[in-house]
């Protein structure tokens, strides 16, 4: 595959969405289109949330001109490969469900329950109609090959799971892109190593998408009108988009796979999105352990906890993506890494250093919190 046919994509979808922002901040302030300022929100001043429509767009439009240009290129090639263009299709329709859905809940607020039945729809059409699902496990937990009577009820439950972790940790400006980012980035490279172009052509359009709409939520400004949330449609339809990834990436393919085997590890899919799935697990586990509806919003996420202790958002920020690709580098580099080990037990040993790494992490957070907040308190009591 040629890099003009990754390339030329790119740039056409980070030029429309540095378009497109702008212009979806005007009409926002036309039409009075706001983020709500709560006990929760960090920010202050009136931002749009309507960033969504911009790198959706973008990613759609570049994906079709990556398949002119390969189908041009070479007549022979095919694009969509192991399915037709029905199996693709039910992954626009699926994005398109989730995207309205949330672009609705950003206008009118929708109730949770109504927002998972989407989730649920979105996921089902791709498992279902575009047969895009785990088939198998590559030995993590001991397991090997899945049928589908199981492998396609846990890629159901994956996606909506990756669906509402990522609208979850879209908790302060520029993480959930950042996060987003990093994740399609490391995913095109797999992709293009493995010659899985369209895949490729995807994942590195929606990361230059979103870098662009980094800068305008990051480094934007309430003063002068550049500032603008992606909102829950946007992060719904990101998450949506890097499940349908990570998913394809795991699955066995029936020609066989291209390239190092050991890239269609788990544990490396699933570290592209270690952070926002295990802190969703870990809030939603909390709500619970307190009595409290696991859907409903809090200040317990893992941006919260570095806010508490003090950290500025940008520090927060940074801390957060580094803890991310550092993630990411342990699981690659010990995958790939050739050492005198049972690859079933590699996998799973990874797994649980993933897990170690995380709840040590965490058991730092809380004792550098508990010691800032109490020195707080000692603070007032002596005024």
């Amino acid at each position: 595959m040629s890099m003009v046919n990754i390339i030329v994509p790119v740039i056409i979808s980070a030029t429309l969405t540095a378009l497109m922002v702008p212009l979806i901040i005007r009409l926002s302030f036309k039409k009075k289109l706001f983020d709500t300022i709560d006990e929760r929100t960090i920010h202050t001043g009136v931002v749009p949330r309507l960033g969504g429509s911009a790198f959706i767009l973008s990613v759609v439009v570049a994906v079709i001109v990556g398949v002119m240009l390969c189908e041009a290129e070479c007549a022979d090639c095919q694009l969509i490969p192991q399915c037709g263009w029905v199996e693709y299709g039910a992954l626009i329709g699926a994005a398109l469900i989730i995207y309205f859905a949330g672009l609705w809940d950003d206008i009118r607020r929708v109730d949770y329950k109504k927002k998972f039945l989407c989730q649920l729809a979105s996921a089902l059409l791709i498992v279902l109609v575009g047969n895009f699902w785990i088939n198998d496990f590559f030995g993590l937990f001991g397991i090997g090959e899945l049928p589908p009577w199981i492998g396609k009820p846990i890629s159901v439950l994956l996606i909506v799971y990756v669906i509402n972790a990522f609208n979850l940790i879209d908790g302060i400006d520029g993480l959930a892109s950042a996060l987003g980012v990093i994740a399609s980035v490391v995913l095109g490279g797999v992709f293009f190593i493995t010659a899985q172009e369209l895949m490729a052509i995807l994942s590195l359009a929606l990361a230059a998408s979103l870098a662009v709409f980094f800068c305008f939520n990051k480094f934007g400004s309430t003063k002068n009108h550049t500032k603008i949330f992606m909102g829950d449609g946007g992060s719904q339809t990101m998450g949506l988009i890097i499940a349908f990834l990570v998913v394809f990436m795991s699955m066995k393919k029936a020609d066989g796979f291209i390239g190092n085997p050991a890239l269609q590890s788990p544990v490396i899919s699933f570290c592209l999105i270690i952070i926002p799935c295990f802190d969703a697990v870990r809030v939603m586990v909390g709500r619970m352990r307190k009595g409290n509806n696991p859907f409903l919003p809090d200040m317990t996420h893992i941006h919260h906890k570095f806010l508490r202790m003090g950290y500025t958002v940008t520090h927060t920020l940074v801390a957060i993506l580094l803890l991310d690709l550092l993630f990411v580098a342990v699981n690659i580099l010990l995958t790939l890494t050739d050492v005198e080990i049972n690859a079933q037990l590699k996998i799973n040993l990874i797994l649980v250093l993933d897990l170690v790494i995380w709840c040590s992490l965490h058991r730092w957070l809380n004792c550098r919190i508990r010691k800032v907040e109490q020195g707080g308190s000692i603070a007032e009591i002596s005024k």
